[in-house]
């Protein structure tokens, strides 16, 4: 009979050894194994506590102790230097323990006893194995103090922790990319060795941070690195954990989580041009976008102000929402200066932040400063008026300004040529199929839109195809202003010419040697004044 009994409870310790393999996998194939193992080894108590004792019966003969005697304890995600313990119902032999009992997987073991010799605790000498299934047995057959062998093996059964593991993952992101202003937390399945986080966590490329543990009840297994500044525009980065340690001092496997910070929207340009003087007091004002805006947060970031004081007006967006319109509700006074600003608070369609608030202000004309009607000596420089439109004088007028920029000299603020010439480049002739059937035509279609924008029905380029200018070497450019027909083509070619500075695209159009030909319309609707030059060569 107790051949059959210790043969059936070898069965059961065979089974533990096959599948300690298999309850390394995931956590709930592991518990879900173990719990059915624990049951067939007949378990006493679940947890990590002490068994329920039974009492052992003294006798003489000497016979085995009481089948109630045996005993196994199970528990899962045991510490790799916890000990174990075993608890007897009668003081035991230690000697006798200490020649039989088993451990599997093999691993030496140091044993220690309390004041009674009932209760024996098993303690590794370094660590357990990681994630792995093991078993402590003071198998039938051994002593205790009276001499009694022991029917039924004393076992504990259990799991110990898997791998510490970390995971990333930012906390401001847009669709598959990250906020610039995103940090990251970086989380752990066990607790970690703080002294070694320090130097664990950290960007590629490199941006200094600060690092703070995330408490929580069962200690820091959690940290936040935030970065010192804010991520670049568009730039790939890795946060990487590499180096770092857990409490029983175990490297942890690297972890790097690859991300892109967003493309933050930036301002292009304002209109007027930042610094431009003698601007009409009446003149639209504009912004443009590097991206698609989103109307309500942009409009509340955008403002205008004139010596502190906001002006009101309303805005109106075009070009696909990269561009806003501002139009004051009245003329500013004379001689101001102006200033305009949009906030870091205007967000794109996504909700990506302006990367900066930018400013930009301009000065308005002085009362009953000098307009100059006529061409005042400027060099017409090839072609002449585009006959029969009501405002062909203007366009013509306007033809003089550009190629006196274009040859070397300079347009004064009273729409003179100064220092003409000295510049090694041809000016530009006057097209007048280009002027009747594309600028001028635009320049109504605008106008009469209270529009201002290259790609309405179409880019510059389909527009002079349709027309029969089939070259693909042409530009366009836009002047979107109000009142006097000459002031206001005046005003805009200012503003081109200004752009010398820091070779804007108006002023490169005007200057390129590329183009040959120029189309010119002016057209006035409603006070709104626009014109439109579009550059060729066949």
């Amino acid at each position: 009979m107790r051949q059959a009994t210790n043969a059936l409870l070898a069965a059961p310790v065979a089974l533990a050894a096959r599948f300690g393999a298999l309850l390394r996998r995931s956590t709930l194939t592991r518990i879900g194994l173990a719990l059915g193992l624990a049951f067939v080894l007949g378990v006493g108590v679940l947890g990590t506590g002490q068994p329920q004792t039974t009492v052992a019966t003294r006798t003489t003969p000497i016979l085995p102790l009481a089948q109630t005697a045996f005993t196994t304890t199970f528990s899962t995600d045991r510490g790799l230097s916890e000990p174990v313990t075993l608890a007897f119902t009668t003081p035991m032999d230690a000697a006798s323990v200490a020649g039989a009992i088993k451990v599997e997987p093999a691993k030496p073991v140091d044993l220690s006893w309390d004041a009674t010799r009932k209760i024996l605790t098993v303690t590794p000498r370094g660590r357990w194995s990681l994630g792995t299934f093991t078993t402590v047995t003071v198998p039938a057959g051994t002593l205790a103090a009276t001499g009694q062998p022991l029917a039924r093996p004393a076992r504990s059964v259990f799991l110990t922790r898997d791998a510490t593991i970390a995971s990333v993952i930012p906390t401001v992101s847009f669709g598959t990319r990250v906020g610039l202003e995103t940090t990251f937390i970086v989380s752990f399945t066990q607790p970690v060795d703080p002294e070694t986080i320090g130097d664990a966590i950290r960007l590629d490329p490199p941006i200094a941070g600060t690092i703070r543990p995330l408490l929580h009840r069962d200690g820091p297994t959690r940290y936040e690195f935030t970065p010192s500044a804010p991520l670049r525009s568009g730039v790939a980065y890795q946060l990487i954990v590499s180096g770092a340690r857990d409490v029983d001092g175990l490297p942890l496997e690297d972890v790097a989580l690859a991300v892109r910070a967003v493309k933050a929207p930036a301002v292009v340009r304002f209109r007027p041009f930042a610094k431009s003087t003698d601007v009409a007091r009446d003149a639209t004002i504009s912004v443009r976008f590097t991206e698609v805006m989103d109307r309500r947060s942009t409009a509340r970031a955008f403002s205008v102000s004139v010596g502190g004081k906001a002006v009101a007006g309303s805005i109106r967006w075009a070009e696909k929402d990269t561009v806003l319109v501002f139009t004051p509700k009245s003329a500013l006074p004379y001689s101001s200066k102006v200033s305009m600003k949009v906030a870091a608070s205007a967000t794109d369609t996504s909700g990506v932040p302006l990367a900066a608030a930018a400013t930009a202000g301009y000065r308005t004309a002085s009362k009953g400063g000098p307009v100059n009607d006529t061409t005042g000596g400027v060099s017409i420089g090839g072609g002449g008026a585009v006959g029969g439109g009501n405002w062909a004088a203007v366009e013509t007028y306007y033809l003089g300004l550009m190629n006196c920029t274009r040859t070397g000299g300079w347009v004064t603020s009273t729409g003179r040529c100064s220092s003409p010439g000295g510049r090694n480049v041809a000016p530009l002739r006057l097209s007048t199929g280009i002027s009747s059937k594309v600028s001028r035509p635009y320049a109504r279609r605008l106008a009469i839109g209270n529009d201002c924008s290259h790609f309405i029905g179409g880019s510059p380029g389909d527009r002079l195809r349709r027309a029969g200018y089939s070259s693909y070497r042409w530009a366009e450019n836009i002047g979107c202003r109000s009142g006097g027909a000459k002031a206001a083509v005046l005003a805009s070619h200012l503003n081109f010419q200004s752009e010398r500075s820091y070779n804007g695209g108006h002023y490169r159009n005007m200057m390129n040697s590329a183009y040959s030909q120029v189309g010119i319309g002016v057209w006035v609707s409603g006070g709104r004044v626009r014109l439109v030059v579009d550059f060729y060569h066949p």
